[in-house]
């Protein structure tokens, strides 16, 4: 087989099933690993795919649509409740955590059995959950309201989060690709920069479709945080990927 040809099958094979190991090309292909490796090398320099450890996956598309909130309840239900899930179980007794906008984010007063925390949020949707459970001293950080996604930002709310210190800082992302952590709007962005930068611990709830997604605006390198906590559905190439880079948390 010409090298032109392997390589329009490999960029096949990734398109079609999204994640392909090397060894699987090799097998497929009936060449040696390393003329694999440096296929991938190639496709990659020109922008058809991303190396990851042991294989290749497709390379997304960038989108700078926005969802609202509304929008993005109804997308990846279950693995926002089994991240939301992992999350909760986190929270101690007597904590001072922050928990920022997100689908997912939301979800997390379901799994929280501590009998007294502190919460601070920005989020109106988050703020709703927890406003009549006495277990809970809740303080709402006002601003600029984001319609989209029920979210206070601006100077206002900048100015009190830097004067805010928690143990525990719960952040919703729309995306993680290589060591970056993305999101669509760099006013949110900013806010939650500023809590995590006052936090203890910091932990990126993510459910799996998001981890290798790119979005608008890049606000916090990967190595900064505690953990990423994921659902159970990541696969196991990428999480292996991503484990050189961070913990992660799935059970």
């Amino acid at each position: 087989m010409l090298k032109d040809e392997r390589l329009k099958k490999i960029l096949e094979m990734v398109q079609k099933e999204n994640i392909v190991s090397i060894s699987d090309m090799s097998k497929i292909l009936g060449v040696t690993e390393m003329t694999i490796r440096r296929d991938l090398k190639i496709l990659e320099e020109k922008g058809l795919i991303i190396r990851i450890h042991g294989g290749a996956k497709k390379k997304q598309e960038v989108s700078f649509v926005e969802l609202s909130s509304n929008e993005k309840r109804v997308l990846h239900v279950e693995e926002k409740k089994y991240v939301a899930k992992l999350a909760g179980k986190l929270v101690q007794e007597n904590d001072i955590i922050y928990i920022g906008p997100g689908t997912t984010n939301e979800l997390v007063y379901d799994y929280i059995t501590v009998s007294y925390a502190k919460v601070i949020t920005n989020s109106m949707s988050v703020f709703l959950k927890f406003k009549d459970d006495s277990r809970f001293e809740l303080i709402l950080i006002g601003g600029k309201f984001r319609s989209r996604t029920d979210t206070f930002v601006g100077n206002f709310t900048n100015e009190l989060l830097k004067k805010i210190r928690v143990k525990k800082a719960f952040i919703g992302v729309n995306g993680i690709s290589n060591d970056h952590i993305m999101t669509a709007n760099e006013e949110e962005a900013l806010c939650q920069r500023i809590i995590m930068d006052n936090a203890n611990e910091v932990y990126i709830l993510c459910d799996s479709s998001k981890i290798g997604k790119q979005d608008f605006y890049s606000f916090y390198d990967l190595k900064d945080v505690t953990a990423v906590i994921t659902d159970d559905k990541i696969d196991d190439t990428i999480k292996k990927e991503y484990e050189n880079k961070v913990k992660i948390i799935n059970e």
